[in-house]
Formats: C-alpha cells, sequence, structure tokens
C-alpha cells in the first residue's frame, strides 16, 4: 500500500462498499507477492534462441537498474508501510517520488519485470506482459484509490486531483523526502538478490543451455 503524511479521516474504510472490479483489486495486491512466478517460469522455461547482444543486455539491465533504484527511493520514503496487506492504513505518503506520481513503486516494478522480459528473448511477451501488467494494476490501483478515499477524505482526493496516476509530473520538483535508506535495504535486499539470480539463469540459458530447453519442448 502507497501511504504517509495525513491523518485518517473518521470513519476508517472498514465499511467501504466496493464494486466486483475493486474487489479483484483486493485480491490481486493480496497475492501481488506470487503473480510474477508464471512470468519467470515463461522466462526461464521458453525456448528463445542463443546468444547475447550488447544492445539488448544493457537495455534489459538499465530498465531493471532503474526500477529498482525507484523503488529503493520510495520504500525508504514510505517505510514499512509498503508491505501492507489490508485495507486497514493509518498514514498517506505524499513526500519523494509520491510527489509527482501516486504509483512510484509500480512503476518501478513494471520497469523491474519488463526488463526480465527483454532480457529472456520471448517475444511475444514483449506486447503481452503489459496487457497483463496493465489488467492487475489497473484493478489494484482501483481498489486502493477507494480504499485510500474512504480512509483520508479531502486529504486523499485534493492529492489525487494534484498528482497523477501513472505518468510523472516533470513540472513538479520531488524533494528526497524522509528517505530511511536502513529500511529500503531490508526491504529491497532479497529482490535485489533474486533479480540477480534470475538475470544469471537467464544468461546461462541463452549462451548454453538454449538447446536443452527447446528439446524439452519438442518431446
Amino acid at each position: 500500500m502507497e501511504t504517509r503524511n495525513a491523518a485518517p479521516a473518521r470513519g476508517g474504510s472498514a465499511a467501504v462498499a466496493m464494486t466486483p472490479w475493486e474487489r479483484s483489486g483486493g485480491a490481486l495486491f493480496r497475492a501481488r507477492s506470487v503473480t510474477p512466478v508464471g512470468l519467470l517460469a515463461v522466462a526461464l522455461l521458453w525456448p528463445t534462441p542463443g546468444g547475447l547482444s550488447w544492445p539488448l543486455s544493457c537495455s534489459a539491465a538499465a530498465l531493471i537498474v532503474a526500477g529498482e533504484a525507484l523503488r529503493l527511493w520510495a520504500v525508504g520514503v514510505a517505510g514499512k508501510l509498503t508491505r501492507t496487506r489490508g485495507a486497514n492504513v493509518r498514514t498517506l505518503v505524499t513526500a519523494g517520488p509520491f510527489a509527482v506520481v501516486r504509483n512510484p513503486l509500480y512503476l518501478g516494478n513494471f520497469a523491474v519485470a519488463y526488463g526480465v522480459v527483454v532480457l529472456s528473448k520471448v517475444t511475444w511477451l514483449l506486447w503481452a506482459f503489459p496487457v497483463l501488467f496493465g489488467l492487475q494494476y489497473a484493478a489494484i490501483v482501483a481498489w486502493e484509490e477507494r480504499v485510500l478515499s474512504a480512509a483520508f477524505g479531502d486529504a486523499y482526493d485534493r492529492y489525487r486531483r494534484a498528482v497523477p496516476r501513472w505518468l510523472p509530473a516533470v513540472r513538479k520538483a520531488a524533494g528526497p523526502g524522509p528517505w530511511e535508506s536502513r529500511i529500503a535495504w531490508r526491504s529491497e535486499r532479497d529482490t535485489t538478490w533474486g533479480l540477480l539470480a534470475v538475470a544469471a539463469v537467464l544468461v546461462v540459458k541463452h549462451l548454453w543451455l538454449h538447446g536443452a530447453v527447446a528439446g524439452l519442448w519438442a518431446r
């Protein structure tokens, strides 16, 4: 939950009436750590040509590094609130990257995952992944916005009108915010190691195991 810097409105969010679309977003939010498994399985097991080019490798690395850097910034500003898995939110984050875009963590997620897609060399994922990601996170954000509007009332509505949902407002200056490095690095440590492991396995697949993977599908 991307949430700080404002007190919740009276009444909280416990009794929020939601549409089926918003309820599905809540379910997807709670399962968001599981949904990337399918992407990783396809990236690792789909047969692709061997070899790696420098342009492809550098493009993938740039996306992954930029996405993880954005996540580190957002997590360090939001603190432990980014690990919230329910609707019981207490504070609203408006500092740092949240001052220029309402969902910086999700933008970071997309950049990291699309970097993996590029490195995977699975051509159809280049268009299929953005569609699937967009559907998942459109539902998640619809749920979050209903919860946050109920929890913070006018404070969140003003924030929503002032800050774009997806496209950063480059005209706005984003200060660093109260960045907590210990929380950021602790929170992202496993993610970073996991990304390095996935990248290493994909490189091994392209350089040495592409024939074996193709053989498994040919059986």
